[in-house]
């Protein structure tokens, strides 16, 4: 793992962390750099690590283990290609019973026999997310074999995991229930009920209403852009604007009565600006430039995404809310949306679903009435 130390002058100096040798003493290389930005410093940190893992290449080594090949899989190939919420999920995965059942294993001797049965005992513990454990171990031994390590590739053999579908029935807020909802949200702060309404009148992410910018709302035909996230990378600790789900920007509507509620609320947000003076610390980007966010701390900077699943759990116990996860709200805007007569395709894209398909097999059920309704209509000519 690298860290970095400011020297000033915009020169810095970056560690690359070896572990320890035999005798107990901290292993590790050092660079001084020259950076003028933070994606400059980004690539120089990154270069250099990739410089001395290259020089402690696994493949020169038989003897590696699963778990020591892991870090470097880790350093050179999910940081420097893959988004930071993959890097979280991986780890997760890693800590999650695969370091425990192959970490000490040598590289050179795992067999596809090893692999099956981390997946049976995973399977009789009934643990999650064993497909994506499947693909993640594809990934790790796929490298193995590009990067020399190993000369076969024991996934091969290993089949993926048949985990058995549950039929999990998606939950939302009936018309009712929304209009309590929205009742409610009335009694709440402007910053958490904008947030809320933008889940449940618009269908955003919890990601993406975090990481609306003030120039993305377009007043004048009430529609957002919805381009960036806000994410959050916990081993550097810096909040940062990444892609959407699907890698692609989109244009969502946004009812009028609801656009001037946020209208309102980012021209106090640009007063605040202003009366803070040099007390407004936003976030930068790789640039160094201030980023204009819509929700933000009384100085500027980021509140963390997740922050608002726990302000929607508030909500939902103080005002005694039907029980219903922040996700929910999204699936309250498509079968509200549906039930309105809203078609499919308006869906999709007002919720950034890639493929249309996702939006049928998750949502086509709810129209189950509707189709009876239609069905009806023809008794009068009967």
């Amino acid at each position: 793992m690298a860290s970095f130390t400011e020297l000033g002058n915009d020169k810095y100096k970056i560690f690359v962390e070896l572990g320890y040798d035999e005798k107990g003493k901290r292993n590790r290389r050092t660079k001084t750099v020259t950076a003028k930005s933070e994606r400059a410093l980004k690539k120089a940190i990154t270069e250099f690590e990739i410089e001395v893992r290259k020089e402690q290449n696994p493949s020169k080594d038989g003897n590696v283990t699963f778990e020591n090949f892991v870090k470097q899989w880790m350093d050179v190939y999910v940081k420097v290609k893959l988004s930071v919420k993959s890097k979280s999920t991986y780890e997760s995965y890693l800590n999650n019973g695969v370091l425990e059942s192959l970490g000490k294993l040598k590289m050179t001797k795992i067999k596809a026999f090893h692999i099956d049965v981390f997946f049976k005992e995973q399977m009789e513990l009934n643990q999650k997310s064993l497909k994506g454990k499947y693909v993640m171990l594809k990934s790790i031994f796929s490298k193995a074999v590009k990067w020399e390590v190993i000369k076969e590739n024991p996934m091969r053999n290993v089949d993926r995991p048949e985990v058995p579908k549950k039929n999990r029935e998606i939950q939302f807020y009936d018309e009712e229930q929304l209009k309590l909802l929205l009742t409610v949200l009335d009694k709440v702060r402007p910053k958490p009920r904008i947030e809320l309404k933008l889940a449940v009148l618009v269908g955003l992410r919890m990601t993406e209403i975090a990481g609306i910018r003030l120039e993305n709302i377009n007043y004048n035909d009430n529609t957002i852009l919805i381009d960036k996230t806000l994410q959050y990378d916990k081993d550097t600790k810096r909040f940062f604007l990444g892609p959407t789900k699907t890698k692609r920007s989109r244009i969502v509507n946004v009812p009028n009565k609801f656009m001037k509620e946020i209208k309102e609320y980012a021209n106090k947000q640009k007063k605040l600006k202003l009366a803070s003076g040099s007390a407004w610390t936003p976030m930068l980007d790789d640039d160094k430039e201030p980023v204009n966010l819509l929700f933000t701390k009384d100085n500027g900077f980021p509140t963390h995404p997740d922050g608002l699943t726990r302000r929607w759990r508030d909500i939902v116990s103080r005002f005694n809310l039907p029980p219903l996860n922040l996700h929910g709200l999204r699936h309250t805007y498509a079968s509200y949306a549906l039930s309105k007569g809203v078609n499919f395709k308006i869906i999709q894209e007002q919720l950034g679903h890639s493929d249309i398909k996702q939006t049928l097999n998750t949502y086509s059920h709810l129209t189950k009435n509707d189709k009876e309704k239609a069905s009806d209509a023809f008794n009068a000519i009967l």
